[in-house]
């Protein structure tokens, strides 16, 4: 009934499904859950700070998994969480080591000298990292790397 909700909503009415008490049954269900999380996570913190909250790591990031595995399909999802994850983790050491190469090979080959804040600047890396990998997404599978399967009924 979701799903018929969001591909045509008139239709879905005329099939005689009531989309404002659907509609506000998913809220509520939202709304449940992310007070839920927001105290698990109060939990697990120990403590509930305002400020240790950036906007890339809890929503930018949230909605690039969501992209990149697929909407409308939970494996999808978990696969992109798990890929977005991965990537931000692994992108920091990797843009550290190319950056450190960069340098080694700039003072033997052209006298330059390493700027001070490389560990600050590999950070900064995984945002380019992520910017690039979400853009070849959107590029060549736009309905993300596991898109939903929609049923046919032949």
């Amino acid at each position: 009934m979701i799903r018929a909700i969001r591909d045509n909503e008139v239709s879905a009415a005329a099939m005689g499904k009531d989309i404002n008490k659907r509609r506000l049954e998913i809220f509520v269900l939202g709304c449940i859950l992310m007070g839920l999380g927001g105290g698990i996570l109060g939990t697990f913190n120990s403590l509930f700070d305002p400020q240790g909250y950036l906007p890339l790591n809890h929503t930018f990031l949230v909605l690039v998994m969501v992209i990149l595995g697929g909407p409308g399909n939970n494996l999808g999802t978990i696969f992109g969480a798990v890929a977005v994850y991965i990537i931000w983790i692994m992108s920091e050491p990797l843009a550290l080591y190319l950056m450190q190469l960069a340098v080694a090979f700039g003072e033997g080959a052209f006298g330059w000298d390493a700027p001070g804040n490389m560990d600050s600047r590999a950070l900064q890396a995984r945002v380019l990292v992520i910017g690039v990998l979400i853009t070849m997404v959107l590029r060549f599978a736009p309905k993300g790397l596991l898109p939903e399967k929609i049923k046919s009924h032949s």
